[in-house]
């Protein structure tokens, strides 16, 4: 998986490394794994802990690659950065859809997409 991302200056390219990976990883759990399951009898969160909640591992996940357009931003800052931040995570719930929409032909629109919800 590849991500692209328009972040200024990159002063710790390290560091926004870590940030747009870690935020790949997040948004392949939204899109695949992460679900709260609630009790219907009493509405109580099945899956309240790490133990129960579907995360992503490394067993899960792709290669992950980051990189970034060059220019700065002066105009938001005297640095000429932007920051990183959630926006790492935005399009790959939307992205891992489509791919799942142009390999079934079929469009899942509840997260997370499941085997389930293709049948």
């Amino acid at each position: 998986m590849l991500g692209v991302y328009d972040a200024g200056r990159i002063i710790s390219p390290k560091l926004a490394d870590s940030q747009a990976i870690g935020g790949i990883v997040g948004g392949i759990g939204t899109a695949l794994l992460e679900h709260t399951t609630t009790d219907h009898r009493d509405g109580r969160i099945v899956n309240a802990n790490l133990a129960d909640y579907l995360v992503p591992v490394n067993a899960d996940v792709p290669e992950v690659r980051a990189i970034y357009l060059d220019g700065e931003d002066n105009d938001g800052n005297a640095l000429g950065v932007k920051g990183l931040g959630e926006v790492v995570q935005v399009g790959v719930a939307a992205a891992i859809g489509n791919a799942v929409f142009n390999a079934t032909g079929r469009r899942v629109r509840q997260l997370p997409i499941t085997a389930e919800a293709l049948l």
